[in-house]
């Protein structure tokens, strides 16, 4: 579909003062700070201006109110665009004081947006193409909740939109993100192209030469072409029509990168502040005479609907609350505790699981995570085309789709990165929780998500099985190595490598009641022996799992290592060396105890620890470390670990050797 270029009427009087303050602000602040994108805030401006002015429900007052408009700004790097757009249109929480401070240490205007740091900012972006897969994941939220809660009229009824430049879509996760929702024909999603045919190295067909149109058509999605940006009217009238759609659409904009500028239409423009004198020529060629870091009333005037739309969207929400209140106050209920992010959990639910002999942790957490995707139908669970290897799915649900929006599995096909964003966007839309895996060799598509989700305080979930190279004949391309210790050193992230039932559960249970922090579960392929534990010592997570009256050595181990660590102790008896093993599922909740618990288990002894991972991060804790510091190989699992000298008995030699060399003074 094709809005034309032709003139129309102006929506309002100061559309164009309104776009142009938009524009001179952003590259005011950025000339100030010395740093920023003005090109596609000088371009962008009209897109932006006429989404926030004639569509977006969202209350400068009350930025969170739950039903509210979602807005992703997925081209991250034109940050100063948003905050000048949400300045002008009367955020409270933004004040012109804090716009001045762009990109300056703790700066509410950070260089890329930070929703932790700014309400109204909806979620953390910069890493490009990642906004649009987030955006994916907050319309499959809104039509999830859509179909739980709107049994006595459209009681969550909002749109997810997207702004996007040509680097996003370029990025791989896009195409993958954008298959998924054309597929699950999410109608409210609706995604504004800003095509300017220049990036930072050039003009995109330098890189780049598909048809756009054809590739969203390709996938299930409507598509509207702007010719001419700048005119706002031809904007709002293609995102109306985007409102009427059956499936997603992509509005492609075509805008004038560092419009107004001397530098317009070039890469130039793209991430180099103007400096004075051109921003005074940009200011002679908008023919905009109002004072630097100054809104017009004219401008403030022409916003102020924002807030009118806002504050009348959130009354009539308010209204369906009590109208829901009144017919069914369960349900009623159970929105208050979802609009808190408050899900249900209960170690109760676990009193009746049987212990068992031996047996993967995938199976074990799989049969955890069963209870937790029963009591919460909000809870999506999900996996990138190996649900039957990594076990995360519900058991008792089907298929999310689009003719079946109660299903609460998702099928994400082969798109390991695009599946963990899209689950970030689902956890941050609020209502809804997400569960994700893949193989943990495969973490490595994931981590940028998990690493978004960590800045973001985003408390998204992602489970990786096929732990170690007991994986096996697979090879060194399925086993992990050096993936456990880099899940470990993203800040603000809590891993889990569970050794038992209580374990799992307790990981279960921290993943759930997160409220800003993500949380990585690992689990195991192979079968191991399994040792009982307390739950509330496994909750601090390191703690003594197979005691020594007076030991000499302590062995820190982590998930099927443990089983392997308890029988190394039994032989290292032999050689008269007492030692306890200390199961540790998470280095991140140990390190958060106090230094009263942590000087009981790290009591002073010499310390070994064993994880079949590289073992460069173990020497934090550890004298000696056991583990394996190159690539796998392909074989049978008794052969690889054999081959590894990773054996019980082989251990218990190395250990041997070692501590008696320390005895010895050697």
């Amino acid at each position: 579909m094709l809005i034309k270029s032709m003139f129309k009427k102006r929506i309002t009087e100061f559309s164009d003062l309104s776009t142009n303050t938009i524009r001179v602000l952003s590259v005011e602040a950025i000339g100030q700070a010395k740093s920023g994108h003005p090109g596609i805030a000088l371009g962008a401006a009209p897109v932006i201006y006429s989404l926030f002015h004639d569509h977006l429900n969202v209350n400068p007052k009350d930025p969170y109110y739950f039903n509210r408009d979602r807005f992703v700004l997925s081209a991250g790097h034109g940050s100063a665009m948003l905050y000048a757009t949400m300045l002008i249109s009367g955020y409270e929480s933004l004040t012109m004081d804090d716009f001045k401070k762009f990109r300056q240490l703790n700066s509410k205007c950070p260089g890329h947006p930070e929703n932790h740091v700014l309400p109204g900012v909806e979620i953390g972006t910069g890493p490009l193409g990642q906004g649009i897969a987030i955006g994916v994941g907050m319309a499959i939220a809104e039509t999830k909740l859509a179909n739980k809660f709107n049994k006595y009229g459209k009681f969550i009824n909002h749109n997810t939109y997207v702004l996007f430049g040509d680097g996003c879509l370029e990025e791989g996760v896009s195409q993958e993100a954008i298959a998924i929702a054309g597929r699950l024909k999410l109608n409210k999603l609706i995604m504004l192209y800003d095509s300017n045919k220049i990036q930072l190295d050039g003009k995109v067909t330098d890189s780049t030469n598909y048809d756009v149109r054809k590739m969203f058509k390709s996938y299930g999605w409507n598509y509207i072409k702007v010719n001419n940006a700048n005119n706002t009217a031809n904007v709002s009238e293609a995102i109306s029509l985007a409102k009427m759609s059956s499936r997603p659409t992509v509005i492609e904009c075509s805008t004038i990168i560092g419009y107004g500028s001397r530098l317009q239409n070039t890469n130039a423009v793209h991430g180099s502040p103007l400096n004075p004198e051109q921003i005074q020529e940009l200011r002679d060629n908008l023919d905009y005479k109002i004072p630097p870091f100054t809104i017009h009333p004219s401008v403030e005037e022409d916003m102020s609907i924002v807030k009118k739309r806002g504050a009348d969207s959130q009354r009539q929400f308010n209204l369906a609350l009590q109208r829901l209140e009144s017919k069914d106050i369960n349900l009623y209920n159970q929105y208050i505790k979802l609009s808190q992010n408050e899900f249900k959990f209960d170690w109760s639910w676990y009193s009746n699981f049987q212990n068992k002999q031996e047996v993967a942790t995938r199976s074990l957490f799989s049969d955890v995570l069963q209870q937790a995707l029963e009591h919460n139908d909000t809870f999506m669970a999900g996996a990138a085309d190996l649900t039957a290897s990594t076990l995360i799915t519900h058991k008792k649900s089907i298929a999310l789709t689009n003719k079946s929006r109660d299903g609460q599995n998702i099928y994400y096909g082969v798109r390991e990165f695009a599946m963990a964003c899209i689950n970030n966007g689902i956890t941050a839309h609020g209502g809804c929780k997400a569960i994700t895996a893949t193989f943990l060799s495969f973490s490595d598509y994931c981590k940028n998500a998990i690493r978004l989700a960590a800045i973001s305080h985003i408390p998204s979930i992602n489970v990786f099985s096929h732990d170690t190279i007991t994986v096996g004949e697979d090879g060194p391309t399925h086993q992990p190595i050096e993936q456990i210790p880099t899940l470990r050193l993203i800040p603000n992230h809590f891993v889990f490598r569970p050794a038992n039932l209580v374990e799992c559960v307790v990981a279960m249970d921290h993943a759930i009641h997160s409220s800003n922090s993500p949380t990585t579960i690992i689990t195991s392929r192979g079968t191991f022996k399994q040792y009982p534990a307390e739950a509330d010592a496994a909750k601090c997570g390191a703690y003594v799992i197979y005691p020594c009256a007076k030991h000499q050595l302590n062995i820190i181990a982590t998930g099927s290592e443990v089983a392997t660590a308890i029988e190394v102790v039994e032989l290292l008896k032999v050689q008269k060396i007492n030692a306890r093993v200390i199961s540790m599922p998470s280095v991140e909740l140990f390190e958060s105890q106090g230094a009263n618990y942590k000087s009981t288990i790290l009591d002073g002894k010499l310390t070994v620890s064993i994880e079949f991972a590289s073992t460069a991060p173990w020497y934090k804790y550890a004298d000696f470390t056991i583990g394996i510091d190159q690539f796998g190989k392909s074989g049978k699992p008794a052969d690889v670990v054999d081959y590894f000298d990773l054996t019980p008995v082989k251990i218990t030699d190395r250990i041997t050797t070692w501590y008696h060399s320390l005895k010895e003074g050697k």
